[in-house]
């Protein structure tokens, strides 16, 4: 801070941070207030407990060697192992705090100095957007599906402005490194990185593409020599996929879980025929925007629909009994893996209202869509609190236990079968 005269100056760079931080406490309080619980009465959530934290607490350093559901769960491990540092009674909120902080992330880059070529007006709008996007209540503030955040945030620092400030290069590497080991998604990276780095012609492309690759690697082979993935059929066909398009995809992120499920139910008979046209008019925008849009936008919504299209390959959205497709038809099912495709058809439809050469027709029709939008945010703003499965209770009675003492937690989703934890004390 420099004085002059009685006038204080300060420096652009601490202004900066300032507004950085700004930004990050304000997406934390909009994300809060989806789910206080998540907070106020923190608990353990699904792999979470039965996974992360059983696994840190009883191996340690070597739980991060252990695949999940056929790939490495890295960050999400670390995250467990960090939580070791504090007492069991607050492990969830460590483990909800870290999660959150990854969801908020995304906003802070977007709004970063990195993203300037767009309009900071057009670029608070779609921040608030992404915090209130509608049909998330699976990936809100937990650490069991903070990969879909994580890569987001990594296809942001890629897409982003290059720089050569040191901090930002750091923190790009660190985030580089841990989307390659989290989740079969870092895979998708590396040829990204790589059009990028041939696109842009400059050093930290080919550095951020090295990044990527020794992960990758490991992911790839880790995919193909575990087996603890289960099994399920998938019952693919031409109508389950544009129901899960039209529903779960294109109608979701304008209107919202709660309302399609609404039109599901009152309206069953023609549901095939609104899905199959929210399909084809989400299609539409999309193969404009890939056809006329910048190319930071096209790589996106490539990447977007790849990471969507894996995911069809062998989702797990339901029990192994069932047909994987038909369940991802139900609003509110597997809702992770729509994520990146509706912020992809979100921001296709900004940036064709935002464009000077799409003609005023087709920007009407953008801005009539995303006049839906409030719909969804405000039925969908609030999610349901976990069960009380008094958490704190079984907390107190491990931390007093002897050391032997085995205890099993229960764990939401309520599915006393499959969702507990069991730990033997130290």
């Amino acid at each position: 801070m420099l004085g002059t005269g009685d006038v204080t100056v300060i420096p652009k760079s601490a202004r900066g941070a300032v507004f950085q931080v700004v930004i990050f406490l304000a997406a934390f309080l909009v994300i809060f207030s989806r789910r206080p619980d998540a907070i106020l009465n923190a608990q353990f959530f699904a792999e979470d407990g039965k996974l992360w934290y059983a696994d840190a607490y009883r191996f340690g350093l070597r739980s991060l060697l252990f695949p999940a559901d056929g790939y490495l769960h890295t960050v999400a491990r670390l995250t467990a192992l960090v939580t070791l540092i504090f007492p069991f009674s607050i492990a969830p909120l460590v483990m909800n705090l870290c999660a959150i902080t990854f969801q908020a992330l995304p906003v802070n880059v977007f709004l970063s100095s990195r993203f300037s070529t767009i309009t900071l007006s057009t670029r608070l709008l779609a921040g608030f957007l992404y915090l209130a996007l509608p049909n998330t209540d699976e990936i809100n503030a937990n650490a069991a599906t903070l990969q879909w955040h994580l890569a987001l945030l990594a296809c942001l620092l890629l897409l982003a402005e290059p720089t050569r400030d040191r901090k930002w290069r750091f923190f790009d590497a660190v985030v580089l490194v841990l989307i390659s080991l989290e989740g079969p998604m870092g895979i998708l990276f590396v040829p990204l990185a790589a059009v990028l780095w041939w696109m842009r012609q400059d050093s930290w492309g080919r550095i951020s593409l090295a990044l990527l690759a020794p992960g990758a690697v490991v992911q790839a082979v880790t995919v193909l020599l575990s087996h603890t993935r289960q099994s399920a059929p998938n019952g693919a066909s031409i109508s389950r996929l544009t129901s899960i398009l039209g529903r779960q995809v294109f109608l979701s992120s304008l209107l919202g879980k709660e309302t399609v499920l609404h039109i599901v139910l009152a309206h069953y008979r023609h549901s095939s025929f609104f899905e199959m046209i929210a399909t084809t008019v989400g299609l539409a925008f999309l193969l404009y925007a890939l056809r006329c849009a910048p190319t930071e936008l096209k790589l996106f919504i490539l990447f977007a629909f790849s990471v969507f299209a894996l995911s069809l390959v062998h989702p797990l959205a339901d029990t192994p009994d069932h047909l994987q497709w038909e369940s991802l038809r139900i609003p509110g099912c597997g809702t992770r893996y729509y994520f990146l495709p509706m912020i992809a058809f979100l921001s296709a439809l900004l940036w064709t209202i935002s464009s000077a050469k799409t003609s005023l027709s087709v920007r009407w029709f953008a801005g009539v869509l995303l006049l839906l939008l409030p719909i969804g945010i405000l039925r969908d703003w609030q999610y349901p609190g976990f069960a009380d499965l008094h958490f704190r209770e079984y907390a107190s009675k491990f931390e007093g236990a002897p050391s032997g003492t085995r205890i099993v937690i229960p764990l939401n989703p309520i599915d006393p079968a499959y969702w507990s934890m069991e730990l033997t004390k130290h």
